[in-house]
C-alpha cells in the first residue's frame, strides 16, 4: 500500500523560507563571483544608480526609467540597453533559483518592453572559418585553439564554455555538459572529433574538479578578448564578434535543413527570436525542399 503523508506535520518539520536582505550592488557581486559571463562589466552604471537600494524593492518603473534616459542621452545603441536589462533579468532568474529571493518574487524585469534594434547579420565564409581554427593555433596559449573551435563547432555562448570544468566534458562522446544556463533549461553541446583530439594533446591530464580554461587567478576563467581581436585583425576581419560565431552556427544549421524549433534547442535560445533573425534562411529551405519535390 503506498504511504501516505501527513501534510500539516510534514509542514511543521519545514523551516519557513526568509528572503537574504541584498541590496542591488550585493546581489550583482554574488552574481559575478560564481559566473563568468561579463555581467560586471555591463552592471556598472545600474550599481551606481540603484546600487544601494534592496534588490528586492526596485520597480519595474524604475528600470524603464533608466532605459529611457539611456535611450535618450543618445550615448547608448539599443542593442546596448536591451543587453544591459537582460543581465538584469538573468541575475534576479538566478537569485530566485537560489532562493535568495523572497517567495512569489516577480523579477521586475518581467513585461519590460524592448526596443526595437537593427538585426547583425554578419557572413562569414568557409575559408574565413578555416582561418579562425588555423590562425588560432599560431598563439602561444594553446588553448585558444581549442576555444574557437568549441565555440564555433557548439554555438555556445561565451560564458557556456569559458565556465566549464573538466567534469562537464566527455571527450570520447565529444559533449559539453551545461546545467546552468541564460534560460535556466539545462542542454549538451556537442562538437567535432577533431576537437577531441586537439583537447587530448593539449591537456594529457585531467581533473574533474578544474576549469578548462582557467586563468592567471585561481578559480576564475581566462578572458581571450585580446588574442580574438589580434586573430580576427590577423585575418583581416576585425569586425567579427566571437558571437557572430554562435550567429554563423545557427546559420548552417537552418541552410542544412534544421528546423527552426530544433536549431532554438542546439543553441538555447527562443525559437521566436531564430526566427526573427533567421526565418528567410528556413524559408529558403523549405522553398528547395518544395521545389525539389515536383521533379
Amino acid at each position: 500500500m503506498r504511504p501516505k503523508i501527513d501534510l500539516r506535520q510534514a509542514m511543521a518539520q519545514v523551516s519557513e523560507h526568509i528572503a537574504a536582505e541584498m541590496t542591488l550592488a550585493e546581489l550583482a557581486k554574488a552574481y559575478c563571483a560564481v559566473q563568468f559571463d561579463g555581467a560586471d562589466l555591463r552592471l556598472r552604471k545600474w550599481i551606481d544608480c540603484f546600487g544601494n537600494e534592496s534588490a528586492w524593492a526596485i520597480a519595474t518603473r524604475q528600470i524603464s526609467l533608466a532605459a529611457e534616459a539611456m535611450m535618450q542621452s543618445g550615448l547608448y545603441k539599443a542593442s546596448t540597453i536591451n543587453r544591459d536589462t537582460s543581465t538584469l533579468g538573468t541575475i534576479y532568474k538566478w537569485a530566485i533559483r537560489r532562493h535568495l529571493a523572497p517567495v512569489g518574487f516577480v523579477s521586475p524585469t518581467i513585461g519590460l518592453q524592448r526596443y526595437a534594434e537593427a538585426i547583425r547579420r554578419v557572413e562569414i565564409s568557409d575559408a574565413e572559418v578555416t582561418a579562425l581554427i588555423d590562425g588560432a593555433k599560431a598563439f602561444k596559449d594553446r588553448r585558444f585553439g581549442a576555444f574557437v573551435r568549441l565555440v564555433l563547432e557548439t554555438g555556445a555562448r561565451r560564458g557556456e564554455i569559458r565556465e566549464r570544468r573538466w567534469a562537464d566534458i566527455d571527450l570520447d562522446a565529444r559533449t559539453v555538459e551545461v546545467l546552468d544556463t541564460k534560460t535556466g533549461r539545462p542542454r549538451m553541446l556537442f562538437f567535432s572529433a577533431e576537437t577531441a583530439e586537439l583537447m587530448k594533446r593539449i591537456w594529457p591530464k585531467r581533473n574533474a574538479a578544474d576549469l578548462v580554461f582557467e586563468g592567471r587567478a585561481k578559480g576564475r576563467p581566462i578572458n581571450f578578448r585580446r588574442l580574438w581581436g589580434e586573430l580576427t585583425a590577423a585575418i583581416g576581419r576585425p569586425d567579427l564578434h566571437l558571437h557572430d560565431l554562435r550567429h554563423h552556427r545557427a546559420a548552417e544549421l537552418l541552410k542544412s535543413g534544421t528546423t527552426i524549433a530544433v536549431a532554438a534547442q542546439v543553441l538555447g535560445h527562443s525559437s521566436l527570436i531564430l526566427q526573427r533573425r533567421y526565418g528567410h534562411l528556413e524559408t529558403a529551405t523549405l522553398r528547395a525542399a518544395t521545389e525539389a519535390s515536383w521533379r
